[in-house]
């Protein structure tokens, strides 16, 4: 393996960005899964309804606040 491939490889395994931290700490508090949290951070689809109240209490809004660029 190439040194650039190590670095690629670690790239891979680095869970602990600000962003990762953020969708896991999206993935506790809804206990759904990461897939769904990136499908919402996307836009490609919204959380349904109970969800976006769990997390309206999370950030202490409201779900149309926090949703109100949501479509769906």
């Amino acid at each position: 393996m190439t040194f650039n491939e190590h670095y690629e490889e670690a790239k891979k395994q680095q869970r602990h960005t600000p962003a990762n931290v953020f969708i896991q700490g999206i993935m506790d508090v809804t206990k759904k899964s990461e897939a769904s949290v990136r499908r919402w951070l996307s836009g490609s689809c919204a959380p349904d309804a109970l969800t976006r109240d769990v997390l309206a209490k999370h950030f202490n809004t409201t779900p149309d606040e926090l949703f109100k660029d949501c479509d769906n």
